[in-house]
């Protein structure tokens, strides 16, 4: 099976590169605009296939039998007033790939939405697929805004396309940022033995999810027919920040300082996920406790 991924050189794509190669009957294409370092020789790396012809782009694509569309260059918090760079920068190269991608009659699409941060705050929780969505931020209503082009796109053909709807996902391979990634930067700080930064009161709640248990869901996907189009993937309960920093400071066995920022309480105070629909069509549940991914994290981390 042949994979392209859009955006395969950030941290889902390469947790996802690195399942797929576990298997021998991958083949691994990653298209990015950028120049990234490859984890093994074997990938085969386009970063131009915007700017080739129609005809180019048709030949490059039509040997793939699923994309997944992974690519973003901002994040909630980073993408949260600015609309104009966010249309620029992640809408308008996405439409220019779904132009190229829909051309194509056999080719499966799996676009990695957000579960974070495009629910409305006042939905009941967990929340399921079928909740109400209300974008807090330009990142929000990208991802939206994506998500209808493309159930609009696939309206005739609903079965070669799917939508995840991630919670947070977190663990090895993850690249520290201070804005994006709790519990990556909890367990920086505590490698680094400074305090931690608590959005409001602490009491923020997220729906975290390994990387492992996301990355077994998408191997497993690409083997099954697709019964419906969106899916929420996470682990279906929620930490709050100071439950965070609690299980970081047991598994670490060090005591993590905290200072609080009142000015920075998150638009989506609450969220967690309702999984019982990509349970139900395909048996997939979330393996892999806080406590577990944190301790791997920080095995990780520390073996760096």
């Amino acid at each position: 099976m042949h994979i392209m991924l859009i955006g395969g050189g950030g941290f889902i794509g390469r947790a996802l590169t690195q399942n797929f190669l576990n298997s021998d009957n991958f083949v691994i294409t990653w298209c990015t605009a950028r120049d990234v370092s490859k984890p093994r020789d074997n990938i085969h790396i386009v970063n131009d296939l915007l700017e080739r012809s129609t005809h180019e782009q048709d030949a490059l694509l039509m040997d793939v039998d699923v994309v997944f569309y992974l690519a973003s260059n901002t994040t909630p918090s980073t993408g949260a007033t600015d609309l104009a760079h966010e249309i620029e920068i992640n809408l308008l190269p996405f439409s220019r790939y779904l132009t190229a991608l829909i051309r194509q009659p056999n080719l499966r699409l799996i676009y990695l939405s957000s579960g974070g941060s495009i629910y409305d705050p006042a939905n009941p929780l967990p929340a399921t697929e079928s909740a109400a969505l209300c974008a807090q931020s330009c990142y929000a209503s990208g991802k939206i805004a994506m998500e209808t082009f493309l159930t609009n796109a696939y309206r005739h053909r609903p079965t070669d396309l799917m939508i995840l709807r991630p919670s947070n996902v977190y663990g090895p391979g993850q690249p520290y940022k201070s804005s994006f990634g709790f519990i990556r930067s909890a367990l920086q700080c505590i490698l680094d033995g400074r305090e931690i930064t608590l959005w409001g009161d602490g009491k923020t709640v997220r729906d975290y999810l390994f990387i492992d248990d996301f990355t077994t869901f998408c191997h497993l996907a690409l083997s099954l027919e697709w019964p419906d189009t969106i899916y929420n993937i996470g682990s279906g309960k929620g930490s709050s920040l100071i439950d965070i920093c609690d299980v970081v400071e047991s598994v670490t066995e060090q005591s993590l300082a905290r200072a609080h920022s009142p000015e920075t309480t998150p638009a989506v105070r609450h969220n967690i996920l309702n999984v019982s629909h990509v349970n139900h069509d395909f048996g997939w549940q979330a393996q892999v406790t806080l406590t577990q991914g944190i301790a791997k994290t920080w095995e990780w981390l520390r073996s760096r």
